[in-house]
């Protein structure tokens, strides 16, 4: 999914969580697991390389997956939900669960670009069926889907 597309999840699912530090926690997790993605891409603009090179090649140097990876570990988010609850940190245990519902919604839309979303437990990659992006794994339509839920949890949630 795209990231205000998990915005928009996260916000729909804990829609009833009152308070600026609440909400600022729910979308810092929605936000959280992509973030790695944007720094990627920006130090790889910045040292000049192509859009090509950059897709096809460099995102999917082991280093660089590694360190997606991490920030889409389901068990993680889930430990560090459990360590907020323990230590009565509403704010830490919102941020943590719309962080891990961030992954969950990953875990269906990546084929080729499958993130390892059960390390450190295992290196397993579910390719789905369906991309968020790619035209051959039903892209196209997962994209409007997308766009329309979008929309539909902000009109909501407003």
């Amino acid at each position: 999914m795209n990231t205000p597309a998990h915005l928009a999840a996260s916000l729909l699912v804990w829609r009833d969580e009152k308070g600026w530090p609440a909400t600022a926690a729910v979308a810092a997790g929605a936000v959280l697991p992509d973030a790695p993605m944007f720094l990627f891409y920006g130090y790889q603009k910045f040292a000049g390389r192509s859009e090509r090179e950059i897709w096809s090649t460099l995102y999917f140097d082991e280093s660089w997956q590694l360190f997606f990876d991490l920030v889409n570990s389901i068990p993680l988010f889930l430990l560090l939900a459990v360590v907020c609850h323990l230590l009565g940190s509403h704010v830490g245990r919102l941020f943590a669960l719309s962080a891990a519902l961030h992954c969950l919604c990953d875990l269906a839309v990546h084929h080729d670009d499958a993130h390892r979303h059960f390390l450190p437990l295992t290196n397993w990659r579910f390719a789905s069926p369906v991309s968020y992006w790619d035209p051959r794994h039903f892209g196209v339509y997962f994209a409007v889907f997308e766009l329309l839920f979008a929309v539909a949890a902000l009109v909501y949630v407003a």
